[in-house]
């Protein structure tokens, strides 16, 4: 289950699709943009700092909520 959580003080956008691991890691990806792993190097949730100014989020993580959305509809049409 994909988790999203926007803080509008700081305009910070967290995505998680999975839950937070115990341990693990980040990686900034770009300005504002970064990937956290679990320990197994896995990408579990990203982080987009500013996120009002991003102009294009990168193709590593329109690829991994794209399917994060194609698995839900595929879901939502097998209980319709």
């Amino acid at each position: 289950m994909v988790k999203v959580y926007y803080d509008k003080e700081m305009d910070t956008l967290d995505i998680w699709f999975d839950d937070p691991p115990e341990e693990g890691f980040s990686r900034e990806i770009g300005d504002g943009i970064i990937l956290k792993y679990d320990v197994s190097g896995r990408i579990v949730g990203v982080e987009i700092l500013f996120l009002s100014k991003q102009k294009k989020l990168p193709d590593e993580i329109k690829n991994r909520v794209g399917k994060i959305v194609e698995e839900f509809v595929s879901a939502v049409k097998a209980i319709s």
